[in-house]
């Protein structure tokens, strides 16, 4: 049975929906706290934030193409374009189309990225455990990975279906 429409004014909305309850600004506001730090660690080893979420994919999986890559990141293809373009520069990565699939981009790391993931990483997680997670526990911690885990899956299966019905 459908739920009948209820109109509620502002006020009564601020109760009933309070802002310490909106994922989307607790999200956004936890969100510019870590952008922030992790742009100072960022800069202090001359790392573009434009890259930053390139690297960490590529950190785990070097050698994929530029559409997974672009998938796992959850940019644009015109922005990984420019991204890698960018990247590729600054000395951090190979671009390569393959002999065997010429319509294919495989990205790899060169080894100024790989030594770079070395200093970059571990002060990248003390300003996250400082910023983010002082306070909790390590069950905590793990509770909260595992929900912001299955929100991003429901999220990308939900945007992978809206794609596939525009086609």
């Amino acid at each position: 049975m459908p739920k009948a429409s209820v109109k509620l004014d502002v006020a009564e909305a601020d109760v009933v929906h309070p802002a310490s309850e909106s994922i989307g600004l607790l999200m956004r506001i936890g969100l510019r706290g870590l952008r922030a730090a992790f742009k100072a660690v960022l800069a202090r080893h001359k790392i573009q934030w434009s890259a930053w979420y390139y690297l960490r994919v590529l950190w785990e999986a070097d050698g994929i193409s530029q559409r997974e890559l672009t998938q796992r990141v959850g940019a644009m293809q015109p922005n990984t374009v420019s991204t890698l373009r960018t990247m590729e520069k600054a000395g951090l990565v190979r671009i390569e189309r393959p002999p065997s699939d010429r319509r294919s981009t495989k990205v790899w790391l060169t080894p100024k990225a790989r030594r770079l993931m070395q200093r970059v990483l571990p002060e990248i997680r003390a300003a996250r455990d400082w910023l983010a997670f002082d306070g909790f526990t390590d069950r905590e911690e793990a509770e909260f990975k595992r929900l912001l885990n299955k929100l991003c899956d429901n999220v990308t299966r939900e945007q992978g279906d809206r794609q596939k019905k525009s086609r």
